[in-house]
């Protein structure tokens, strides 16, 4: 499985106005299409869950700059939508599925390394919604 960054020059006939600009780390910025955030701003490629990763993933990368609550409800979205009964057993599932996406980041050098912040914010995210999370999949 890799995950590649899909550039937003020209995607699906898009102009600067249909983006959205957030810091990721110190030193880089990524653009977020401000209506697709099912396809838009990496893919997963070299498995057969390539669509089912490819939304999961964009749709975390989209919360980048919203607050922890909104995270939480995505989370807990996600958790009811999944075949799994158990919260910490999905959150901690959904934490090592993050991090293994960092190792297999493909594309120039500062792709990946904007490609390695971006996960990077996404995993301090979701540990920062852990205890919200938690706390109300266990109350469901």
């Amino acid at each position: 499985m890799f995950v590649v960054w899909k550039r937003p020059d020209g995607f699906h006939g898009a102009e600067p106005k249909d983006f959205k600009v957030v810091d990721i780390g110190e030193n880089a910025r990524l653009w977020l299409h401000k209506k697709d955030t099912d396809w838009f701003p990496f893919r997963v490629s070299g498995g057969w869950q390539d669509q089912e990763s490819t939304q999961r993933l964009n749709r975390l990368v989209n919360l980048i700059g919203k607050p922890t609550a909104s995270w939480i409800k995505h989370l807990i979205n996600e958790f009811h939508h999944s075949m799994n009964d158990d919260g910490k057993k999905f959150y901690k599932e959904t934490l090592d599925w993050l991090k293994s996406l960092a190792s297999n980041l493909k594309g120039d050098t500062w792709e990946i390394e904007i490609m390695a912040y971006t996960v990077r914010e996404v995993v301090s995210r979701v540990q920062d919604a852990e205890k919200g999370f938690l706390t109300k999949a266990k109350a469901q």
